[in-house]
């Protein structure tokens, strides 16, 4: 079970990563072609990343209800946050991180209220996080 709640965080690094890398790619290029994009490498990875996290994501969805994985998605938010800041060194508001913090405690809630649904009502053994 552990394994399969690690597809879900999977997923959102891998989604993040995208991001990432297509903001690294925009800044290299003056013009956007599709050859300019198609021989970027940044370009490139950010498409590897998203075709990763189709597959990770489905097979998580296999797993989980709809509504119980996808409330984690929300923590893609929480990664780019940390990579504006510490890649790009673009400011961060103290609204960012109050927002972020908010994310974060629905994440918390939503996996509480859902755990008991999660896998088919199997439920989990800790009502706090699925994986614990």
């Amino acid at each position: 079970m552990k394994l399969d709640f690690i597809l879900i965080f999977l997923s959102i690094l891998l989604q993040s990563l995208s991001g990432l890398f297509g903001k690294k790619g925009a800044l290299e290029i003056e013009r956007f072609t599709v050859i300019n994009a198609i021989s970027n490498l940044n370009y490139l990875l950010s498409l590897v990343c998203l075709g990763l996290q189709a597959i990770t994501w489905q097979i998580a969805l296999k797993k989980y209800p709809l509504s119980f994985a996808y409330s984690f998605m929300s923590g893609v938010y929480v990664l780019i946050l940390i990579f504006s800041f510490f890649v790009f060194h673009e400011s961060i508001s103290l609204n960012n991180i109050l927002g972020t913090v908010i994310i974060m405690i629905g994440i918390i809630f939503l996996s509480m209220g859902n755990s008991n649904k999660a896998q088919g009502g199997q439920g989990y053994k800790n009502k706090w996080l699925p994986i614990i």
